[in-house]
């Protein structure tokens, strides 16, 4: 009867010391939810795969849907890969989504929708062959966390609303400024542009003494003279707008495939007309005036390109570049 009893004591023992480790791991798995969150991370896995792997991405963003295309290496529009993406802004999607961990995972309740009924934004993203669609939907007025669900699961899980923050982007706001004809103001040795009533500037880059060191009798600097009027001094913040505005970068852009209409952007009425030589390349350009804004085309170049109307004030006539 003692026997039994003793082993009874020693079950129960048992019981209480598994009880007590189920609680603990219990705790520290809260605890590591609770961390994570607090970070804002996710514990709850729901795609993982590398980025290299991965092929396309597609997203729906307030009624815009954006695909794009992945090589490994660079980023493309799926129907326009003239466009100049800003890489920077494909990678981090692609990392939103190449680890994306959930916060909590839900069972959805009767009569509510999460805001998936009208979502914030959809993404689908294919890597190795692979295609997951996420939905996200409402914020969490609370937590600040975004609903979203998986394709093909009844669950809805909360992630960091980053998540979703990194897709806000329409395909104007994917444009990565540049310039376009790849023009670099310091090397530069000539330049000549027609304004459109007829009147022709022409500049030539020149070495004088710098006058600043002129004990050194091999110290000289470059400055920008009027062809047929080398003696006049010009106004030094006039051609350094005229350099910055050859330098500049562009705004916007309607490639080919967009539907590129040079007519309908004021091209057959140009405002400027340009040429320029840094001795190695020569340059064209082209600026006009449409509807809407302010238009550049390169030679060689199908697309068009918008540009701050302030550039057109870099092009003054002759004589108001004089000192």
């Amino acid at each position: 009867m003692r026997a039994k009893r003793r082993t009874l004591l020693v079950l129960l023992g048992l019981i209480v010391l598994a009880a007590a480790a189920l609680a603990l791991l219990t705790w520290a798995n809260r605890r590591e939810e609770q961390a994570a969150s607090a970070a804002g991370e996710g514990v709850i896995p729901l795609s993982s795969f590398a980025v290299e792997d991965l092929t396309a991405l597609e997203y729906t963003w307030q009624g815009e849907t954006v695909s794009l295309s992945y090589d490994g290496a660079d980023w493309t529009l799926s129907d326009d890969p003239d466009y100049h993406l800003d890489q920077t802004k494909c990678d981090a999607m692609a990392a939103a989504l190449a680890d994306l961990k959930a916060k909590r995972r839900l069972d959805a309740q009767p009569g509510e929708d999460y805001g998936f009924a009208a979502p914030l934004l959809t993404v689908s993203v294919t890597a190795a062959g692979q295609t997951n669609t996420f939905t996200f939907g409402d914020t969490n007025t609370i937590t600040g966390d975004v609903y979203l669900q998986k394709e093909g699961e009844d669950a809805v899980y909360t992630a960091a609303s980053a998540k979703a923050g990194c897709f806000e982007y329409g395909k104007a706001d994917l444009f990565e400024p540049f310039n376009p004809a790849g023009l670099t103001a310091s090397r530069l040795e000539r330049i000549e542009y027609t304004r459109s009533g007829g009147e022709t500037v022409r500049l030539q880059a020149v070495s004088v003494p710098d006058a600043e060191k002129s004990a050194d009798s091999s110290a000289y600097t470059t400055v920008w003279r009027l062809e047929g009027d080398p003696d006049a001094a010009l106004d030094e913040e006039k051609t350094d707008a005229l350099l910055s505005a050859l330098s500049g970068y562009v705004t916007g852009q309607i490639t080919a495939a967009a539907g590129a209409d040079p007519s309908a952007c004021g091209f057959d009425q140009p405002l400027v007309t340009l040429s320029a030589s840094d001795g190695e390349k020569d340059y064209a350009l082209t600026y006009a005036a449409g509807t809407d804004g302010y238009y550049l085309m390169v030679e060689g170049d199908s697309s068009i390109y918008t540009v701050d109307g302030t550039v057109l004030d870099a092009f003054v006539l002759a004589e108001e570049l004089k000192t």
